[in-house]
């Protein structure tokens, strides 16, 4: 069973930052890359994913307001899944896996996010272009496709912390009625 445990500095985390390393991971890679950048954010919370008593993922939040507005946040910030630690293998077409919700991110990182971010706030993801980790995949295809299905909008392009990213408006209640209309899959949060 999937967990996830809000970030707080007695989690040991030395096996999912070895492994982000490893892996190119760089924005996971240390408590400096993960969390003590967001320490002069307004508000912001970081989660870790645990899969059988180990953690494999990362993701959080943080206020966007100087760059999209007050009660602005910006979501799905530092996320990361260490796949090859899974018992599951994303072989199914890729088109399933994004239009069903069927993958990590979906089912679990946007959905916290939504609950703990404050209510009727507006709710941004960035991607970019850029090779590491998975953010070309994200950019190019998942978040292109979640535009037509409608739950995100592509807003513009900004350069963001040295990067140019796309920023994608997610509609909260949009998205969690179509999450609602396909498999959910379980996890337990824990304090």
């Amino acid at each position: 069973m999937y967990e996830i445990k809000k970030y707080n500095d007695n989690l040991d985390l030395s096996f999912f930052y070895q492994r982000c390393a490893m892996k190119g991971f760089k924005n996971n890679s240390s408590k400096k890359k993960l969390v003590d950048i967001f320490k002069n954010e307004k508000d912001y919370q970081l989660w870790i994913l645990y899969y059988n008593n180990k953690p494999i993922g990362s993701t959080g939040f943080h206020s966007f307001d100087d760059v999209m507005g007050k009660n602005s946040y910006r979501i799905c910030v530092r996320t990361c899944v260490l796949t090859d630690e899974l018992d599951i293998l994303n072989i199914r077409p890729l088109s399933n896996i994004i239009k069903k919700h069927q993958n990590i991110s979906s089912q679990i990182y946007m959905p916290l996010c939504i609950k703990f971010t404050p209510k009727n706030s507006n709710l941004y993801i960035t991607t970019s272009n850029k090779e590491e980790a998975s953010m070309k995949l994200m950019h190019r295809i998942v978040f292109p496709e979640l535009g037509k299905m409608g739950v995100v909008k592509n807003i513009k392009n900004i350069i963001y912390k040295g990067t140019e990213q796309t920023i994608w408006q997610l509609f909260p209640d949009l998205y969690l009625k179509s999450l609602e209309q396909h498999p959910r899959w379980e996890y337990r949060l824990v304090s």
